[in-house]
């Protein structure tokens, strides 16, 4: 893949150091260094799309870029006071031309990430943070305000409590440890693996991959898990009031009482730790046209 251009990126070469400009020589890599102030709530756009990103959130109004580059490659970046551009630039089509990032950034700010065989790193932030690559992993450690995490074949795994998350996978494994009040998961044919929180409203979806959920939910929480041949299997804090509603050819589930399936569906009612059936409780709906459901309330 060829990396963009910077007229692609909206960047003039003239506005640039002559540094920045100069593509590396030689046969070894080179270490190469950008600094710039930042807004506390500014934004940054980075760019790698072969090798790591490591993007790391501190209490400086300012942004600190270092990169280890192949020989062709180069640091670019550019920008103001409230928004900058930085990333990789030169051929990176092929694994020798995988280069390193670093990069040190005010955590309040707002961080748009993106590579294609990059592994990615985010940890500090407080933000809006956006990143996403194609085959590389992502690693996320922290509670942005609002995150979205995106990768194709890579394993994604959140380790924090972002206030929103959106979180997908195509083929990788997707692992979320935390908290949040609004929340998206979806792979195609990866693991889903959901553990700590509470949850308040949630949303997981898959094809064919299996869903794990052991969580606690808010007293108010709605979780639906919804997949077409994953098996699903929650297992819920102890003497959690739930709602449950479940659709699926085979479920078992431990709960103080079961209502009779609906005789037009498969859909069983099921109603878990509540005494009272008027009393409030969490909701959580799974379905699975063909994978196994499971559900543990102890």
């Amino acid at each position: 893949m060829r990396v963009l251009s910077l007229a692609l990126l909206g960047l003039s070469l003239a506005t640039l150091p002559v540094e920045a400009q100069r593509p590396a020589g030689g046969g070894n890599p080179r270490e190469a260094e950008r600094r710039w102030s930042l807004a506390a709530d500014g934004s940054v756009k980075i760019f790698n799309f072969a090798g790591t990103i490591r993007v790391t959130g501190w209490d400086r109004d300012s942004v600190v870029a270092s990169a280890t580059l192949p020989p062709g490659l180069a640091l670019f970046g550019g920008g103001g006071q409230e928004g900058l551009k930085l990333g990789i630039e030169g051929e990176q089509s092929r694994p020798e031309h995988a280069a390193t990032l670093v990069v040190r950034v005010p955590a309040t700010a707002n961080i748009w990430i993106r590579g294609a065989s990059t592994d990615v790193t985010v940890e500090g932030l407080i933000g809006v943070v956006d990143v996403g690559t194609v085959s590389g992993s992502l690693v996320v450690i922290g509670s942005p305000r609002t995150l979205t995490a995106e990768t194709m074949d890579g394993a994604l795994l959140v380790r924090g409590s972002p206030e929103t998350l959106r979180a997908r996978t195509a083929t990788g494994e997707l692992r979320w440890e935390g908290a949040a009040q609004n929340a998206s998961l979806g792979t195609v044919s990866g693991t889903v693996r959901v553990s700590d929180g509470p949850l308040g409203r949630a949303r997981i979806e898959s094809v064919t991959g299996h869903v794990f959920v052991r969580s606690a939910l808010h007293r108010d929480a709605d979780l639906t898990i919804d997949t077409h041949s994953g098996n699903v299997e929650v297992v819920l804090a102890r003497a959690t009031p739930v709602r449950l509603s479940v659709d699926a050819a085979d479920f078992i589930g431990h709960s103080s009482r079961v209502l009779a399936p609906n005789s037009k569906d498969r859909t069983r009612e099921v109603e878990l730790n509540l005494r009272d059936p008027k009393a409030p409780a969490a909701r959580l709906t799974i379905r699975s046209f063909k994978g196994a459901v499971r559900v543990n309330a102890p």
